[in-house]
Formats: structure tokens, C-alpha cells, sequence
């Protein structure tokens, strides 16, 4: 059963970094991994609104830039724009 709650528990949110080593598991298309260690954030592989579960499975880490980045690419710029930080 699907959890009704976005809320990862700390049991799983601690084995997601485990999992990605404490880094950003973004990957480039020439296969370079994001080096960011640092405020890192969990991000849904399959988005929760689509049906994604709080599993290790499911979750990664990803910097801020790269979860923003792949939030665009699966809901859309134009949803996302009010996120963007402004100078």
C-alpha cells in the first residue's frame, strides 16, 4: 500500500544516503556524477503525486540545482518558475 504521507522516516532517509554515499546521484549524459555533498535533499525517483512510494527504491539524493532540474523536466518550467531563486 502506497503511504498517503510525503514524509520519508528517518530509518529511510538515512539508508537513501547511505545508498548515494552522501552525494548527489545525478549523473550527466557523459556519465559524471554531481559532486555536491552538501545541502542535498531526497527526491522521489517516480514523483509521490504520480503514485511514487517512500521506498529506498524509489528516493535518491540530489542537490537542490538537480532536483529543481528534474522537478522541471517532470512537471514542467512553467509549474516550477515560482521556485527558481532570483539574484
Amino acid at each position: 500500500l502506497a503511504s498517503s504521507s510525503r514524509h520519508v522516516a528517518a530509518a529511510v532517509r538515512d539508508e537513501v544516503y547511505v545508498h548515494d554515499n552522501g552525494q548527489c546521484a545525478f549523473v550527466a549524459a557523459d556519465g559524471t556524477r554531481c559532486g555536491a555533498r552538501k545541502g542535498l535533499e531526497i527526491d522521489h525517483i517516480r514523483p509521490f503525486a504520480a503514485g511514487g512510494t517512500n521506498d529506498v527504491s524509489n528516493l535518491r539524493l540530489l542537490c537542490a540545482a538537480h532536483n529543481l532540474r528534474a522537478a522541471e523536466r517532470t512537471l514542467g518550467i512553467e509549474l516550477m518558475a515560482p521556485f527558481w531563486r532570483r539574484e
